[in-house]
Order: structure tokens, then C-alpha cells, then sequence
């Protein structure tokens, strides 16, 4: 049977696209790129790279040898993660919540935010402050407000309450 030129061509580019995307160098290379642009976790890298294309074979040997270098670290992504968030005013709860939904062990999360070394209390405070102003709440409903914000935040419950006492 003979096939069309555009027939020919897709088999072509579909066999060239198969062999690259299971060769781990080529998703390892890939998985560098997105490395150089940010820190990522190992689970987060790998979902990344399948969505790319690569198939499960080639993006777990990939990234087990990015590990093994040094290019790919859980622990230094978890710190790099929490210096971020706390930046932003952010609270351990919702720091917690998002580092366990990109599939980080809770060892390597307790770890990272241990290394932080914050005052979670000043840190809820000051994003009181920076949002409603020095004035503590008057009334039931500011004060629910601002409660929901800072909970929001990622702020427990001994944070909120101290930071309204001002």
C-alpha cells in the first residue's frame, strides 16, 4: 500500500519524537532547564517532565541522575520555598499545605522550616499591620475579618491572637 508524502512525513516525525522523548539525556537535559530557572522537588520535576512528553522511564532515570549530581535537591527546594513564602507574609500552616501538594516528604518540610528560624507571632503580626493598620478591632465583625485574613495567611491560632493584642 502506498502512503501519501504527509503520511510518510508524520511516521517520520513520530518516530523522531518517540526516540526523544524516552532518551533520559534528553529529559535530563530538559529537566536542567527548568532547573536553571528555579529550584524544583523531585515529584514536581518529574510530573513536569511527563507533561512535556517524556515517558516515565526516561524522566525517572533523568532526574535520579540530576540527584545524584546535585542538580536536583528536596531539602534545598523546601528552603528555597519557605524563604519565599515567608517573604511574602505567608504562615507555616500554608507554607506546610503547599509543600505537602508538591509531594515533599514531612521530614524534609519540618526540616526546612525549622532552618527558617522565624517568629511566626511577629511575622502574623506585621502582616496585621501592613493589611488593617495599628489600630486593634473594635467591633466582632473587624475582628473576624481580620482573623480570616491572617488564617488565610497560613497563621495558627496562637499567631492570630497574639497579633490582635496590640
Amino acid at each position: 500500500m502506498n502512503k501519501s508524502i504527509n503520511e510518510l512525513n508524520a511516521d517520520i516525525f513520530k518516530t523522531q519524537d518517540e526516540e526523544k522523548f524516552s532518551d533520559p539525556q534528553h529529559a535530563r537535559k530538559k529537566g536542567m532547564d527548568f532547573l536553571a530557572l528555579r529550584e524544583y522537588g523531585y515529584e514536581e520535576l518529574i510530573t513536569k517532565l511527563q507533561a512535556k512528553g517524556y515517558n516515565c522511564k526516561a524522566s525517572n532515570q533523568a532526574l535520579e541522575g540530576l540527584k545524584r549530581d546535585g542538580l536536583q535537591d528536596d531539602l534545598r527546594f523546601a528552603e528555597s520555598f519557605c524563604r519565599s513564602r515567608y517573604k511574602q507574609g505567608k504562615g507555616p500552616l500554608k507554607i506546610i499545605f503547599e509543600l505537602k501538594a508538591k509531594q515533599l516528604p514531612r521530614k524534609i518540610i519540618d526540616h526546612a522550616l525549622a532552618e527558617l528560624d522565624v517568629d511566626w507571632f511577629e511575622l502574623a503580626k506585621e502582616a496585621r499591620l501592613k493589611k488593617f493598620g495599628a489600630k486593634p478591632p473594635l467591633d466582632y465583625k473587624e475582628k473576624s475579618r481580620q482573623m480570616r485574613f491572617l488564617q488565610s495567611r497560613g497563621f495558627d491560632s496562637d499567631s492570630i491572637s497574639a497579633s490582635l493584642k496590640i
